[in-house]
């Protein structure tokens, strides 16, 4: 039976030239990252700082590690943070900003990810008053997962900046998925992150290396980060290895080719679209596709037959399924399965 995975991007396997790359590194190009030894590790950092135009970075074992550090660094315990009310650090990070950080939590909801002011404004706490905690970093997240790929637009983000530094918040952008917003935009990466203090970003979903995912602000910021990195067990010691792996990810080909990923996701949901069933196709900005059932049919039903049936997904609610299209998956594999999910929806529902 042919299989489709399309549960998420961080099925992705290294591509050949990634795997060429690594199999060359000789132990000239390992050492100990602790110590901050590893020449491979230290090229990547800087190559990735560059890239997003900030002072430095940080190669961390995951995106779960990489916004906690950066929670970590830029508060203390007994802060109040402000996070989006479907965003990944609030929902699917195990509650580590209040576990680990100590860390109060204020959601804010939104349109598609983009905030309304006047309410962000009516949740900053008064600094002045002794029994509230202070607000001291608000967060957003680019794409946005929950929300379907969602970009967040760079006027947003600036005025989203200038929001933050009026309330003398610090502003910090999980960019698990940044990469995809700036192939979206057309745009470089930079002119994204320029208006975040603290940049995430995963170098194992979409750019399709194996482990791993970088951090970027300030060398102050990062001077923290490392050390809050440590303390989480994340010193990863000869991790040039895995950090080979990122340094093709970040050439610009390998950027350019998430294009592919994104002309997937479009013809999967115009697709689904063309189906005269009870469901909506949420709009497509990059590469997730996220269809709700209009009817009440639980989204597990469908997944439990379309898992039978090859075409492995993702039910992200009740009635919520979600598709991500990735490195390795076809435009033949994206028809087929269309073909199946018109199926299994014509059977269920």
């Amino acid at each position: 039976m042919k299989i489709v995975d399309l549960r998420s991007d961080t099925v992705t396997k290294p591509s050949p030239e990634m795997w060429e790359f690594m199999k060359s590194m000789g132990n000239s190009r390992l050492g100990d990252d602790v110590m901050g030894e590893d020449p491979t590790v230290n090229e990547l950092e800087e190559k990735a700082a560059k890239l997003i135009g900030k002072e430095a970075a940080l190669f961390v074992s995951s995106g779960t590690q990489g916004n906690l550090v950066l929670l970590l660094s830029q508060t203390r315990p007994g802060d109040e943070i402000l996070l989006e009310e479907l965003s990944h650090i609030y929902g699917h990070e195990v509650g580590s900003a209040a576990r680990i950080g100590g860390l109060m939590i204020r959601t804010y909801p939104s349109n598609k990810g983009v905030p309304s002011f006047d309410y962000l404004q009516s949740l900053i706490r008064d600094k002045e008053d002794i029994h509230e905690p202070p607000s001291s970093l608000l967060c957003t997240e680019n794409t946005h997962n929950y929300h379907g790929g969602t970009i967040i637009s760079i006027d947003v983000l600036k005025r989203m900046k200038d929001f933050a530094s009026n309330n003398n918040l610090k502003f910090h952008l999980d960019g698990a998925r940044i990469f995809n917003a700036a192939i979206g935009l057309n745009v470089p990466v930079s002119e994204i992150t320029k208006h975040a203090d603290s940049v995430m970003f995963c170098l194992s979903k979409g750019l399709s290396c194996p482990v791993g995912s970088i951090v970027a602000g300030s060398k102050e910021i990062i001077i923290k980060a490392r050390k809050f990195r440590k303390m989480l067990g994340g010193g990863m010691r000869q991790a040039g290895i895995l950090a080979a792996f990122g340094l093709i990810a970040l050439e610009p080909k390998w950027i350019k080719r998430l294009d592919e990923d994104h002309r997937n996701a479009k013809l999967l949901a115009q697709g689904l679209k063309s189906f005269n069933l009870p469901i909506r196709v949420h709009p497509t900005d990059t590469n997730i596709v996220i269809i709700e059932l209009l009817e009440k049919v639980r989204a597990l039903k469908i997944i439990t037959a379309l898992n039978k049936a090859g075409i492995l997904a993702f039910n992200i609610s009740k009635q919520k399924i979600r598709f991500v299209t990735h490195y390795g998956i076809t435009e033949d594999d994206i028809n087929y399965s269309i073909e199946q999910i018109g199926l299994i929806l014509r059977e269920k529902l």
